[in-house]
């Protein structure tokens, strides 16, 4: 791949994360490595019931158990309501550390600190816990029925709906009665386990000067100290959140969810006290992708131009408030993204319902919106008889336009990522080959999907969008980076580092990172938005700027010119042009410290824009029609990422963006009985799909454009990657056994029931 590069030193060449080595060779200390002196065990435990009052509860024999340091329950929790998820702390909280009331199976009832974690496992059997069932609700459309049981009555006295969301533009009603074609239907998708390889996990301490110290893999450390501060009625600078490592995130690591548990039994017991879910409690009582039920209809003309579309979605929010309104106004704002047309309505209610709570997931709601948006646009290409490759690129937006919601969507490239990917793919080989399948009458059926779908890249217009990078020399002219930015394995820290490396002219070996630590690093938002490279990497840039000025200065002191005719390069700094009048880096440090002098600087970098990052996927998929089997035989994916910075973690998080999509499309899902009980109790139960199942043959491809406002112009990939592929394996299944499928995941039995109706109809 062929990319510009701004100065041809660091930036735009492959490189591997910062930490890959310590990774592979098993040096890298996550929390559950570590063991604090007089440290404990916790456990929780969790309700049978999908919604209860809690009647009585009896920890008596638990507590004379021998080994045992502490046990609690909603009568030694604070009453102090919070929101969970950082980004939402102030809407609707509704969550109390311990509840007298549960509602979920699998909800928090009581909590045991021992020596062990097998004597804490003892102590919750022998807790007594008596309960009074009220109603429950595992559906979101019937819990957002106006004369449902309040499950949070405290906030919402009447029914279960949040906050409803209403957006439109235009005359949607009219427009759509004056439309050619009308593509209706209604949708069903699952919540989903974020499936990280590492469970949820924490560890706190807190001491006798009255200071809480919390370890977490979290995606946003200023949002957990900020809840836990209100949680527990400290302030701010008595509590102290750290994040060594994280194994996976995928934005189940935003909430809190050990870290209040183990601060309150280790305020109560004045010792250190680790709580780490098993995978079971993890998929049980962890946050999901939300289900959803959904209303849509799209509006076409003949000639293929969209005059309409009008969304309704029903959200199952779980048990908590959560970060489910972000998620259903980020929807909201991202269907406005691609189409131009002109009649556009989106509507969201999101509701409480007996369920682990919902939250962000990788896309943040667009994954379900946009496999809606992508069904219905290859079935109304179909009914058209229009190319669904042309039924886009006449209808997505073009660079630099503002939408219908006066939003500026940046120099989105839809229309160039459709072209170069149905050229990659070989599109209309693959379309007569599926054709020519169904003419054959053979076993094997197969079909060709399209999806095209965008995702934003920080939260500018939402909230202030910030993020703090400080940089500091060292004596010997290496430097080390202040971020709070949280990197889940991403690489987030990594391109940081590249473009610090890159302004400055030094190897990249030669910076050292200490990130996301609540009272070393300076504030930052939060791992979430698909802001990691835009925001993030925005304010490490902006920050080495304000370092390599300072550089400069000293340089030119010892050069004996100005800091304009300066230029750093190769670990050093010369006169521009001239090679024989430069310095060490090393010798800039010593002359700065040698004056009383200390090369450092800090810069909060909050974000002007919001633009669009966008990518266009093709599939070729293969059904057997005799066990109703479906095989990804090639996958083309072109995104829109600006300039891409650092190309190998870039096609890394493409390349798990698609897997994810695929397990989204054929076989994940959480399923509930009618108690509300879930049989899932580890990842082989989940679904997920393996390395095995993934295409033979991927390719993916960045165009080399450049965002405007973006760090050496470039914009984000993390979420984006993952947005188009359900609807898009959708599609190609649907092309293969001529149906439209409305519900995710597609199983064999699905496809298998598809093609019974479809050998009816036919006869």
């Amino acid at each position: 791949m062929s990319v510009e590069v701004p100065r041809g030193r660091v930036v735009g060449r492959a490189h591997p994360v910062h930490d890959a080595r310590l990774k592979v060779t098993g040096q890298l200390c996550y929390v559950d490595d570590m063991h604090l002196p007089g440290m404990l065990y916790g456990k929780v435990l969790r309700s049978t019931r999908p919604h209860a009052r809690i009647v009585s509860i009896d920890t008596s024999k638990a507590t004379a158990l021998p080994g045992v340091h502490a046990v609690v329950t909603h009568l030694d929790a604070p009453h102090v309501r919070f929101n969970a998820n950082g980004e939402d702390t102030d809407v609707l909280p509704s969550e109390r550390i311990l509840d007298d009331v549960v509602r979920f199976v699998g909800d928090k009832v009581a909590a045991v600190a021992a020596e062990t974690p097998e004597e804490a496992e003892r102590a919750l059997k022998l807790i007594d816990v008596t309960y009074e069932d009220l109603p429950a609700y595992f559906d979101p459309e019937e819990a957002a029925a106006p004369d449902a049981y309040p499950i949070h009555p405290e906030l919402r006295p009447e029914g279960n709906v949040l906050i409803p969301v209403d957006k439109s533009a235009g005359d949607v009603e009219a427009a759509l009665a004056a439309a050619d074609v009308v593509i209706e239907g209604r949708y069903e998708v699952p919540a989903i386990h974020h499936a990280a390889i590492e469970p949820h996990v924490a560890i706190a301490s807190y001491d006798a000067s009255g200071k809480l110290t919390v370890w977490t893999p979290t995606q946003d450390v200023f949002g957990q100290r900020a809840n836990l501060s209100k949680a527990l009625g400290l302030p701010e600078s008595r509590v102290r959140v750290l994040n060594p490592a994280m194994g996976g995130g995928f934005g189940g690591k935003i909430d809190l969810v050990c870290e209040p548990i183990a601060s309150l039994l280790s305020m109560k017991c004045g010792r250190p006290v680790k709580l780490v879910l098993s995978r079971a409690e993890d998929i049980l009582s962890g946050p999901t992708r939300h289900a959803e039920v959904i209303y849509s209809r799209m509006g076409f003309m003949y000639d293929g131009t969209m005059v309409a579309c009008d969304y309704k979605v029903y959200l199952s929010c779980g048990a908590q408030s959560g970060g489910s309104m972000s998620v259903a106004w980020a929807a909201g704002g991202k269907f406005f993204k691609l189409f131009n047309a002109p009649n556009l309505r989106y509507r969201a209610f999101p509701a409480y319902t007996n369920r682990s709570s919902a939250g962000a997931m990788r896309g943040f709601g667009s994954p379900q919106l946009f496999y809606v948006m992508g069904s219905q646009m290859n079935v109304a290409a179909r009914r058209l008889g229009i190319d669904v490759c042309d039924l886009y690129l006449k209808n997505v937006n073009e660079p630099d336009v503002t939408d219908l919601l006066d939003e500026p969507v940046g120099n989105m490239r839809a229309a160039d990522c459709i072209r170069r990917g149905r050229e990659l793919f070989g599109w209309e080989e693959a379309c007569e080959k599926a054709e020519n399948s169904r003419h054959e009458g053979g076993r094997y059926l197969y079909g060709c999907g399209c999806n095209v779908a965008p995702h934003g890249s920080s939260l500018f217009g939402i909230m202030p969008d910030t993020c703090g990078t400080m940089i500091k020399m060292n004596g010997d002219g290496s430097f080390t980076l202040f971020t709070g930015v949280s990197d889940m394995g991403n690489g987030s820290n990594t391109t940081q580092m590249l473009v610090v490396a890159e302004e400055l002219g030094i190897p990249l070996d030669h910076i050292a990172l200490v990130k996301t630590d609540t009272e070393s690093t300076l504030y930052d938002v939060g791992a979430f938005a698909s802001r990691g490279t835009y925001v993030g990497v925005g304010s490490a840039l902006a920050c080495a700027e304000l370092v390599a000025q300072c550089v400069r200065e000293e340089a030119a002191e010892l050069l004996g010119a100005t800091s304009e005719q300066i230029e750093l390069c190769d670990n050093g700094a010369q006169v521009r042009g001239d090679a024989c009048h430069r310095v060490s880096m090393r010798k800039i440090a010593e002359n700065a410290h040698a004056h009383e002098r200390d090369i450092v600087c800090t810069k909060m970098y909050g974000t002007t824009a919001a633009p669009i990052s966008v990518g266009a996927h093709f599939c070729l998929v293969r059904v057997d029609t005799l066990t109703g089997e479906v095989d990804v035989l090639r996958y083309v994916a072109v995104h829109d990422v600006g300039r891409p910075l650092n190309p190998m973690g870039l096609e890394g998080q493409v390349g798990g963006g698609i897997q994810m999509g695929i397990g989204y499309a054929l076989s994940e899902g959480i399923v509930l009985d009618e108690n509300g009980s879930q049989p899932h109790h580890n990842f082989r139960d989940c679904h997920l799909p393996r390395a095995t199942d993934m295409p033979r043959d991927i390719q993916i491809e960045f165009l080399d454009s450049s965002e405007h406002t973006g760090p050496f112009g470039a914009k984000s990939v993390g979420e984006c990657g993952t947005v188009p592929v359900s609807g898009c394996v959708a599609a190609a299944v649907g092309n293969a056994v001529g149906h439209e499928f409305r519900s995710l995941p597609i199983r064999k039995e699905d496809v298998l029931c598809a093609l019974k109706e479809s050998q009816t109809q036919g006869s």
